[in-house]
């Protein structure tokens, strides 16, 4: 452990074989001296100049210390052991392949110092390759944020909404490590995102839209490790952040879950990608379980399944099929019986879950299907009805039409008959039968 004066900032920087990159990140924080600073590396058995850079450069500067693993005790312990140290009234934990930028310590620190009541001071991280190209930052988003002091339900609003921050640009206080508990990365390789869940529930923030750190991308950093084998991490992650906002009383369950579900959506990608190793039967059960019940990403539950049920049945620890038994009612059994179903309660379970989701597809499908049928039905209802209209009337105005012309006609045989009556009565006279004798009229 290492006594750090009271209102000190402590940077702590875990390291294993960077010596080029750990003196990029060394020289970041030692080139402020404005505000009180210790600088600890943890070495975790470094097998290049490491030992030797970092020796010479505590004998040089009084604000350097130097800590070396005897063997290499894995990259979380080392950076729990580093976490451990801290004494100091502030604390960054700064990644080896990453920098500070000027003013992010001084300016953090006099956040800190003028707010008492502040967990920590976030600035935004902004990514860069090692060829110096730019890309995202941490967070995301920092105009959509709040910024500025925030309290948890406000902050964590935004939080599950926009994403995590990279902690190399976030001064801690050091009393929020007592929110976390040692060893503080509790849920391997996600532990930065579980470190900030816990802690900004409990404590306000100060958010400055200002760049404070680079984190740099390269094929050899830890976050090039993530896959599918992480996933029961990813679960322990959320059961952790569940069981905190809702003891906490964050946010009512209505309001929690959307946000969750963003949270999710967010990092689904992540734990979808292949294991670069193959997972064992009960591998595929856990994280099936995980992925599931923890995730809600349950397409990947069910490919996990599927995988698990094609893969031959191996004997329990005593010698046996160690699943045999299953506890479940015995029509979800029945229904769901195959010849290719996994073995176990819980795969059991998930696989019924999966047989039950294929028939509420189905259901929903066929429900579908009939709704559709029964929409065109109806439209062609409609059609019908519309095409009875218009042919009713077109017959009513033939009708009219009709009944018009036989008025006329009967107008005309009137006419008609009154003329012929009116011949017939002339045709006794003596001027017409003149007429008809010099055959001026024919009749």
């Amino acid at each position: 452990m290492f006594p750090g004066t009271p209102r000190t900032i402590a940077v702590v920087i875990p390291t294993f074989n960077r010596q080029e990159r750990l003196r990029r990140a060394v020289e970041s924080v030692l080139q402020e001296t404005r505000v009180p600073i210790v600088l600890r590396i943890f070495d975790n058995a470094s097998t290049d100049e490491t030992e030797r850079y970092a020796r010479e450069l505590a004998a040089r500067d009084p604000r350097v210390a130097y800590v070396r693993n005897a063997s290499n005790i894995g990259a979380h312990a080392n950076y729990a052991k580093a976490l451990d140290s801290v004494e100091a009234a502030y604390f960054v934990p700064l990644a080896d392949d990453d920098y500070l930028l000027p003013d992010f310590l001084h300016d953090a620190y006099r956040i800190m110092e003028a707010h008492e009541n502040v967990g920590a001071a976030v600035f935004v991280t902004e990514t860069r390759t090692d060829g110096g190209a730019i890309g995202m930052t941490y967070p995301e988003h920092p105009d959509k944020i709040r910024l500025g002091l925030v309290n948890p339900h406000e902050h964590m609003r935004d939080w599950l909404t926009y994403g995590h921050y990279s902690w190399s640009s976030v001064l801690w206080r050091s009393t929020v490590l007592a929110e976390v508990g040692a060893p503080y990365l509790h849920v391997g390789l996600p532990s930065d995102v579980d470190f900030q869940a816990q802690i900004f529930c409990a404590h306000p923030v100060y958010i400055v839209n200002q760049l404070g750190a680079v984190y740099t991308q390269h094929d050899d950093q830890a976050s090039m490790g993530y896959d599918l084998s992480h996933i029961k991490s990813w679960g322990a992650l959320f059961k952790r952040l569940d069981r905190t906002v809702l003891d906490r009383g964050l946010f009512p369950v209505e309001e929690y879950l959307p946000l969750r579900a963003k949270m999710q959506q967010r990092y689904r990608s992540i734990w979808n990608i292949a294991a670069k190793e193959e997972l064992d039967s009960r591998q595929l059960v856990s994280s099936a379980s995980a992925a599931g019940f923890r995730l809600g990403d349950w397409p990947l539950a069910f490919s996990l399944i599927d995988t698990l049920a094609a893969k031959s049945r191996a004997p329990g620890p005593d010698g046996i099929d160690d699943t045999s038994v299953l506890l479940l009612p015995e029509d979800v059994i029945a229904e769901s019986a195959t010849p290719d179903r996994p073995q176990g309660f819980l795969a059991s379970v998930l696989w019924s879950f999966k047989a039950a989701s294929a028939v509420i597809a189905s259901a929903k499908s066929t429900a579908a299907t009939k709704e559709r049928a029964l929409s065109e039905q109806k439209t062609l209802a409609a059609q019908l009805q519309q095409t009875c209209v218009s042919l009713e009337s077109s017959l009513a105005d033939q009708i009219a039409q009709t009944a018009t012309a036989r008025a006329e006609t009967d107008a005309w045989r009137a006419k008609f008959e009154a003329v012929d009556a009116r011949v017939s009565a002339l045709q006794g006279k003596l001027l017409f039968r003149i007429l008809r004798k010099l055959r001026l009229m024919r009749i």
